[in-house]
C-alpha cells in the first residue's frame, strides 16, 4: 500500500537495541530530524535470557523511548526480523488485471506454508514495464507474532501504522541509495546485514529481489571467542568489541576464523544457487549491520567470495538537520540501514510499499482519522455560511455610510501622485552625479569582511554569554588571575585554545578542497606554546568531539571508512547545486574540557540556545552575526566539512603545532626507586606543560600513591586522559558577496 506522508518515525528492535530515525519529507529530500539508540538492559540473545525476560525487556526500551519523545500525530513504521516473518517471489501467467486479486489470493494460500487465515500477509507487483510476464512478492507473518510485537507498541502508547520485514526493509534503503546500479541488465548486488543472531541475505536485480535468513551473527563469533579463551559469554562480548585495540587482536582473529570461513559458506552456497537460477553476475557486495564492525571481516569476506565489498561511510540521499550530530550518526551508519528502509517506505519513496500491519489495526486507524475530517469538514462550513452572510451585511451598511470619506482618501492619493512626479523630475537631472559617487563608494564596501569573519567565530565560541556559569573563570583568564582561574577543576573548564587559525578566500567553496589551502606548519621541536585565540583578553578556548577509523588488516585506515575498502565518494553531480564564493577556514587548538563533544558539536540540541556548541553556533552564524549574509556550507558533507580530536600526547604525531611546553617530570627520587626494585614503577615521565597555569596537560601513565605503574585487564597500561587536541576544517558560503574584478585578499 503506497504512502505520501510527511513525518515518520521508523524503528528496528534488535537483540541488542533499539534504534529509530526521525525523517521529514521536504520536497523531494529526506531529512533527519532526529536520531535516537537505546540498548536493551542486556543483550536479548544472550544465554542466561529466557523467552519472557527478552519480551520484557524489549517492552522497558520501548517504554523508554516513547518517553523520551512526543509521537502525538506522527506516524510510526517498525520492522520485524527475517527469521519470524516468511518472503515469496513468483511470476502468474499473463492474466487481467481485474482478476489479478483473485489469483495472487490463490497463489498465497498455495505458497505460504501455513493457514492463511493464521497469517497477515500481503504481496507487492514486481515486473518490469516492458515484460509480459506478472511477477509478484508475497509477505507473511503468523498473527500471533505481529500481535506480539505489536502488544509492546500498544503497552507504550504507540500507534503503528506501518510493519515490514528487515530484509524488505534493507532493500528499500538499496533502491533509494543506489538506483543506477540495480537497473544495470544481467548483474546483481549482493545486501548482507550481519546482526546479532542472524545475518539477512538480500540479491537485488532490476525489478527483482531474493532473500535468505543465514541463522549466524555476532554471537557465533563470541562464543568462539569464549571457547577459545575459556572465558564466559559476557567477557568474550566484551573482548570481542574491544579486539581492535586490544593487544591479543590476532588471537581474537585465530579464534573467529573458523566462523568467518563458516559464514563465508553459507553466503556462498546461497549466492551459488541464485546465480544458477537466474544467470547474473555479481559486481558488488555491500556490508550492512553491527557484524561488520569485527576486526578483518570485511577483507576476509571480499578475498573468499571474490566479489569487491562495499561499506557505506553515508546516507548520500539524506540531509541531516540541525539537531543531529553528523559525528554521531555516520558512526552507526551501519546499523541504521533498516530503520532508513522502513523509513522511506513510509515516506512513499520505495519499490515495496507491502504492510503487514493487521487489517483490523488498519481499518480501524482508517475509520477514526475519516470521521475527525468529516466532523471538522461539517463544522466548518458551517462556521464558513454564517461568517459570509454576516461579512456581506456588515459590508453592505459599510459602504453607505463612508461615501465622504471615500472622496477625502482621493483627493489625499491625487495629491501624493503629483508630488511623486515631481520628485521623479528632479532624481532625473541628478542621475548621471548619483552613479559616480556610487561607483567610487563601492570601492569601500566589504573592506572589513575578513576581520569580521574572524570576530564572527570568536562570538561562537565559550565566552561569558555563551556560558554564564562560567563568567567568572574567563574574566579571571583575562585579567591573569591564575589563582582564580585554578580554583575551577582543569576538566570542568570549558575553555578552547586556538594554536592555528587559515581563512582563504575563493571563488568556489563547492570546488575547493582543503588541501588547496595554504599549508599548515608541520609539528616539531620541543616548544608547543599556545596561546587563547586572540590574545589574553580575546576570545575563549573551546572543544569538540572525536573521530578517526582504523582498518586491522589493511595497513591503516580512513577518517570514518575502512582502510583498503573500496568506498563511494561524493560526485559533482551528488552535490547540491548550491555554489559560490567563501570562505576555506581551517582551526586548530585543545580543550581542557573533559567532555569536549558537548562544547563542539552536541546532539539533540535543537533551538536550545543554552546548549549549543562551536559548530552549532557556526550553523546558526546568520543569527549570530547578522552584518554579512554568510553560512556554513555543507556540514553533512565529508567533502566541505572535517573534524579530528585526539588526547593531548607528546608522542601524538597528529596533534597539531603550539601546544603546551614539553618537560621531563620525576616521579620517584632515586631513593624510592631503589625500594621498589623489580617492580614497574615509573621514575620519571615526559609531558606536556601549560605555559599559562604550570598544570600538566597531557596523557600519563596511572600509577598508585607509590608510584607503581597501573595495569588493565588485559595486562595494558593504564593512562589518565587530560586536554584534548583538535583539528576543525570547514566553509563558509558568502551568499551576498560582490561582484569582484580581483581575487579577494587572504587573512591568517
Amino acid at each position: 500500500m503506497a504512502s505520501g506522508s510527511e513525518y515518520v518515525w521508523a524503528l528496528d528492535v534488535g537483540s541488542r537495541a533499539l534504534r529509530a530515525l526521525h525523517l521529514r519529507l521536504d520536497g523531494e529530500t529526506v531529512e533527519v530530524l532526529e536520531s535516537e539508540l537505546i540498548e536493551h538492559r542486556q543483550l536479548l540473545s544472550a544465554p542466561e535470557v529466557g523467552e519472557e525476560q527478552k519480551e520484557q525487556y524489549a517492552a522497558e526500551t520501548i517504554k523508554k523511548f516513547a518517553s523520551k519523545h512526543d509521537l502525538r500525530g506522527e506516524e510510526v513504521a517498525i520492522s520485524v526480523p527475517g527469521q519470524t516473518s516468511f518472503a515469496r517471489f513468483v511470476k502468474l501467467p499473463p492474466v487481467d488485471k481485474k482478476q489479478l486479486s483473485k489469483l495472487v489470493r490463490h497463489e498465497a494460500a498455495q505458497q505460504i506454508p501455513f493457514d492463511i487465515h493464521e497469517v497477515e500477509w500481503d504481496y507487492e507487483l514486481m515486473s518490469e514495464e516492458d515484460s509480459p510476464d506478472t511477477s509478484i512478492g508475497i509477505f507473511a507473518i503468523k498473527n500471533e507474532l505481529v500481535e506480539s510485537i505489536l502488544s509492546h507498541y500498544t503497552e507504550a502508547g504507540i500507534r503503528v501504522n506501518y510493519v515490514q520485514m528487515a530484509p524488505m526493509a534493507i532493500y528499500n534503503y538499496a533502491a533509494y541509495e543506489f538506483p543506477d546500479v540495480l537497473k544495470n541488465p544481467g548483474k546483481a548486488i549482493v545486501l548482507l546485514d550481519i546482526g546479532t543472531d542472524n545475518t539477512n541475505l538480500v540479491v537485488c536485480s532490476g525489478n527483482s529481489v531474493w532473500q535468505r535468513c543465514i541463522p549466524m551473527g555476532g554471537n557465533d563469533f563470541t562464543e568462539a571467542v569464549a571457547d577459545a579463551f575459556k572465558i564466559d559469554f559476557a567477557k568474550a562480548e566484551k573482548l570481542k568489541r574491544n579486539s581492535q585495540s586490544s593487544k591479543y587482536a590476532k588471537q581474537i582473529f585465530q579464534a573467529m576464523r573458523r566462523t568467518y570461513t563458516e559464514l563465508s559458506e553459507e553466503i556462498q552456497r546461497s549466492l551459488g544457487y541464485y546465480s544458477d537460477a537466474h544467470k547474473v553476475d555479481f559486481v558488488r557486495v555491500i556490508g550492512l549491520g553491527g557484524g561488520f564492525k569485527l576486526q578483518g571481516l570485511a577483507k576476509y569476506l571480499q578475498q573468499s567470495l571474490g566479489i569487491k565489498m562495499f561499506m557505506p561511510t553515508e546516507f548520500k540521499k539524506v540531509k541531516l538537520g540541525s539537531g543531529v550530530s553528523a559525528a554521531s550518526f555516520h558512526q552507526n551508519i551501519l546499523d541504521n540501514s533498516v530503520a532508513y528502509g522502513i523509513g522511506l517506505q513510509a515516506l512513499g519513496k520505495a519499490p515495496i510499499n507491502a504492510n503487514l500491519l493487521p487489517t483490523n489495526v488498519a481499518r480501524s486507524m482508517a475509520w477514526k482519522q475519516k470521521s475527525v475530517y468529516m466532523y471538522a469538514a461539517a463544522f466548518i462550513f458551517l462556521l464558513a455560511c454564517i461568517a459570509a452572510f454576516g461579512k456581506s451585511m456588515a459590508d453592505k451598511i459599510a459602504y453607505s455610510a463612508n461615501q465622504d470619506t471615500r472622496r477625502e482618501v482621493k483627493a489625499v492619493i491625487d495629491r501624493a501622485q503629483d508630488a511623486i512626479s515631481k520628485l521623479d523630475e528632479q532624481k532625473q537631472k541628478d542621475e548621471k552625479l548619483e552613479e559616480k559617487i556610487a561607483k567610487y563608494m563601492d570601492y569601500f564596501d566589504n573592506r572589513d569582511i575578513i576581520p569580521s569573519v574572524v570576530q564572527g567565530i570568536g562570538f561562537c565560541m565559550p565566552n561569558a554569554e555563551n556560558n554564564p556559569e562560567q563568567a567568572e573563570l574567563y574574566e579571571a583568564f583575562k585579567n591573569g588571575n591564575i589563582e582564580k582561574v585554578k580554583q575551577t577543576p582543569r576538566s570542568e573548564r570549558k575553555q578552547i585554545f586556538v594554536s592555528s587559525l587559515v581563512i582563504d578566500y575563493t571563488d568556489s567553496v563547492k570546488t575547493t578542497a582543503f588541501s588547496e589551502t595554504r599549508k599548515q606548519t608541520e609539528r616539531g621541536g620541543t616548544d608547543r606554546t599556545a596561546s587563547p585565540f586572540g590574545g589574553g583578553g580575546g576570545f575563549d578556548p573551546f572543544g569538540g568531539g572525536g573521530g578517526g577509523g582504523f582498518d586491522p588488516f589493511g595497513g591503516g585506515g580512513t577518517v570514518g571508512g575502512m582502510g583498503g575498502m573500496d568506498t563511494e565518494q561524493r560526485t559533482d553531480e551528488e552535490e547540491t547545486e548550491e555554489d559560490g564564493p567563501g570562505f576555506v577556514v581551517v582551526i586548530e587548538g585543545y580543550s581542557p574540557y573533559s567532555e569536549i563533544g558537548k562544547i563542539m558539536d552536541p546532539a539533540g540540541v535543537g533551538d536550545n540556545k543554552d546548549k549549543w556548541g562551536f559548530v552549532t553556533r557556526l550553523e546558526n552564524f546568520k543569527e549570530i552575526f547578522e552584518r554579512y549574509d554568510i553560512e556554513l556550507f555543507q556540514k553533512e558533507s565529508s567533502n566541505h566539512f572535517e573534524y579530528e580530536t585526539g588526547p593531548v600526547s607528546p608522542d601524538s604525531s597528529e596533534m597539531p603545532v603550539g601546544i603546551g611546553v614539553e618537560k621531563t617530570v620525576e616521579r620517584l627520587d632515586p631513593e624510592e626507586s631503589k625500594a621498589k626494585a623489580g617492580q614497574d614503577i615509573l621514575e620519571e615521565e615526559t609531558v606536556l606543560i601549560d605555559p599559562v597555569t604550570g598544570e600538566e596537560m597531557s596523557k600519563v601513565v596511572k600509577t598508585d600513591e607509590s608510584g607503581v605503574i597501573q595495569f588493565d585487564d588485559y595486562s595494558e597500561k593504564e593512562y589518565v586522559i587530560r586536554d584534548h587536541w583538535f583539528k576543525l576544517k570547514f566553509k563558509f558560503l558568502w551568499k551576498d558577496a560582490p561582484e569582484a574584478d580581483s581575487e579577494t585578499e587572504v587573512a591568517e
